[in-house]
């Protein structure tokens, strides 16, 4: 069985999401400060963000790449404000 073929295109698309969920997860790291995060967290802190972003805000879609950042972004800070009120003992107190 071969492996599957992404192409070119498949390959762009991944560095693109990449390349979005590490701005989102680096503007959602300094906007919330506390732990810091590494590059990896914060991309795929900013992936995670944009599914929760996507799925907050629905059909409204996104205008091109800013709109992208800013829904990943969006989403990333309601993770982490989710993960920290669920999970964080010292956040609640």
């Amino acid at each position: 069985m071969d492996a599957p073929f992404f192409g070119l295109c498949g390959c762009l698309q991944c560095i693109w999401v990449t390349l979005i969920g590490g701005i989102a997860g680096y503007l959602a790291g300094l906007v919330i400060r506390g732990r810091g995060y590494n590059p990896v967290g914060n991309v795929l802190l900013g992936m995670a963000g944009f599914f929760v972003g996507s799925f907050l805000f629905g059909r409204m879609g996104t205008a091109g790449t800013i709109g992208a950042i800013l829904t990943s972004f969006v989403g990333a800070l309601v993770l982490i404000v989710l993960v920290r009120v669920f999970i964080d003992e010292d956040f609640a107190k």
